[in-house]
This record gives C-alpha cells, sequence and structure tokens, in this order.
C-alpha cells in the first residue's frame, strides 16, 4: 500500500476532517510500517527533523499539498484535511501570505526553514567555498537577468543558453533534453503579457489572482523535450521573475525539502508542487528579518558573491550549500 492510499484510507475511515496531526498520531497507532522509514530516519540523521514524528507529519503535509485527491482548509490551524468529493470545489482559495518565524509551527518545510535559517552563514560559506558553478553558467545567468524587461529576442537567447550551460540538455542519447530554441521561443510569445505583468509582484503581496497568472506562465512555457517541465520550467521563470520564482532541481532543491528527487510528470501536479515550495518554503525564509539582513549584505558584494543575484536566489544557494557543508570531509 502506497502512502498516499493510506492516508485517504485514514479520511475515509473519519467523518469529520482531520489535522495533519492527528493524521500523523493514527499512522503511528494503525499503520507502523509507515512510521520511521528509511527516508524519515536519514532526514532527522541530516538534521532536517528534530525527530520521526516531525518527518512523518511533513511527508503527511507535502502529501496533501500537492495532491488534488485532498481538500486542505487552511482557515483553521493547524488546517483541516478531507477527501476531495465529486463536484466539490479542489482546494480553498489561498489568502496572502502574512507569515514571520513564529508562525511557522505546522507548515510544510517546517523543519527546513528552520534549518536554513539557523545554518545560513555556514551553508553560505559552503556553497562558495565549493566553487562549482562558474564560467557560462555564471554568465549567461546574469546576462538573462539583465535583459529580463525586455522580453525580446536577446533575453529569450540569454534564458535557453543559461539553461544548457545549467545542464538541461545533455547530448547523447541519454539525459535531460531541451526542446529547440523556435519551440521554445513560440511558447512565450502568447506568455509576455503576463510575464511583464509579474514582473511587478511581490512575495509577500500574492492573491489568487496573482498566482493564477504565474500558473498560466507555468503551464505555457515549453523548453523541455522530457516529460518533467518542473525543473525547466522554474529555471525559465527565474529569469524572468526572480523576486518571484525559484530555481527549483531535483538533485538539491527537491531532495533537501522532500528527501527525495521524484516528480509526477503531469503539468497540473507539477504547478502544485512548485506553488508548494514557494509558499512554504522560500517565502518563509525570505519573510525573516534576519536572514533579509543576511542576504541583503551579501548581494551588495558582487564580487565576492556573484551567485547572490535575488533574495531567493540566495536561499537556493543555501539549499545547494547545505549539501555541500554535508559532503564535506
Amino acid at each position: 500500500m502506497k502512502f498516499s492510499e493510506v492516508v485517504r484510507k485514514i479520511l475515509y475511515s473519519n467523518p469529520e476532517p482531520m489535522t495533519p496531526q492527528e493524521i500523523r498520531d493514527f499512522i503511528k497507532t494503525s499503520y507502523p510500517n509507515f512510521y520511521g522509514t528509511p527516508t524519515h530516519i536519514r532526514n532527522v540523521d541530516l538534521g532536517h527533523y528534530k525527530d520521526i514524528d516531525h518527518a512523518l507529519l511533513a511527508q503527511i503535509y507535502t502529501l496533501v499539498g500537492t495532491n488534488d485527491s485532498f481538500s486542505c482548509d487552511k482557515s483553521c490551524k493547524p488546517m483541516k484535511i478531507s477527501l476531495i468529493e465529486i463536484g466539490r470545489p479542489i482546494r480553498q482559495k489561498t489568502q496572502p501570505i502574512r507569515r514571520s518565524i513564529r508562525e511557522l509551527e505546522g507548515i510544510q518545510y517546517e523543519g527546513q526553514v528552520r534549518d536554513i535559517l539557523a545554518n545560513a552563514e555556514k551553508y553560505h560559506q559552503a556553497y562558495y567555498e565549493a566553487e562549482t558553478f562558474r564560467g557560462p553558467s555564471l554568465y549567461f545567468h546574469h546576462r538573462a537577468l539583465e535583459t529580463r524587461n525586455r522580453p525580446d529576442l536577446a533575453h529569450l537567447e540569454y534564458v535557453y543558453a543559461t539553461l544548457s550551460a545549467w545542464g538541461m540538455h545533455r547530448m547523447g542519447k541519454g539525459g535531460s533534453k531541451m526542446q529547440p530554441f523556435d519551440t521554445f521561443r513560440q511558447s512565450i510569445e502568447p506568455l509576455i503579457d503576463g510575464i511583464t505583468k509579474a514582473q511587478g509582484f511581490h512575495f509577500k503581496e500574492m492573491t489568487d489572482q496573482k498566482w493564477s497568472v504565474l500558473k498560466e506562465i507555468f503551464q505555457g512555457i515549453n523548453v523541455m523535450a522530457s516529460g518533467t517541465s518542473l525543473v525547466g520550467n522554474s529555471k525559465v521563470m527565474h529569469h524572468m521573475l526572480p523576486n518571484i520564482v525559484p530555481p527549483i532541481d531535483r538533485e538539491y532543491t527537491l531532495w533537501y525539502l522532500r528527501g527525495n528527487t521524484n516528480i509526477k510528470n503531469e503539468l497540473a501536479s507539477e504547478w502544485l508542487l512548485m506553488k508548494g515550495i514557494i509558499l512554504d518554503f522560500f517565502i518563509p525564509v525570505a519573510s525573516n528579518e534576519g536572514f533579509l539582513d543576511k542576504a541583503t549584505k551579501w548581494m551588495e558584494r558582487k564580487i565576492q558573491y556573484p551567485w547572490d543575484t535575488s533574495l531567493l536566489k540566495v536561499i537556493d544557494n543555501l539549499v545547494i550549500g547545505s549539501k555541500k557543508a554535508i559532503n564535506e570531509p
């Protein structure tokens, strides 16, 4: 039985919506094989969660936040989860985000948010000491960002080159593959108005309408020839909308937040996954005043820290740095 099936079965057997904490406790007593799994233990050992209870809780939040089988009523604290009934709305409307570090209890990726905030300097140092990313990957990243306010042919060429330099197109039979440039360009053209509008968005002032604009852009981009869109599309959007969309990848982002690199190759599900990562990880970190102060100082030191090109990219660098720090001899 899959974990999602366990949660569905629990909710189906209870007449009232349940909190994630109630589901966790039910799993511990009735489905012990899903408590203290190797993934839970590994994430606790890595410091992502303080104990198995929190690791399981994070798994529940991730599942219900990215699977349309569940309805999450976030007007309650903690939120109430129920199964979707045919003909019912899929989700409650998302409210504007107004979270501080004191309000993190129970959100998705709570442990990872606290980890990044507590170890920001350590992970930042590890990222730059690794010196993994230089040359074309840095150059084209800067050029794509510098030209984003005029999404013309040159800008799209820089974005396309950045993704290639970042390893999104592998030569030979294996590995990820990008679409031909003209296919990518043609997919962006009808999205220009939405991209221009979204460039004025701020992560602290997101509404349902603004998320809808981002969703349309995400689902309209055609840059990857492979089945997965999340990684390629998020990186395209980051170079057009760096203040609201971070770059997301399997090796670092998904592994750090979810303990695996699995992505369901379905555009709507991938959008929900990206939205949840922004809402419950990047925005809480970026909203912390202490972090904002550190990140601002790093971004001002452009020569020393050339990859600190935006607040969300700094967070992405820290995620990468967390893995570099773990792998240090």
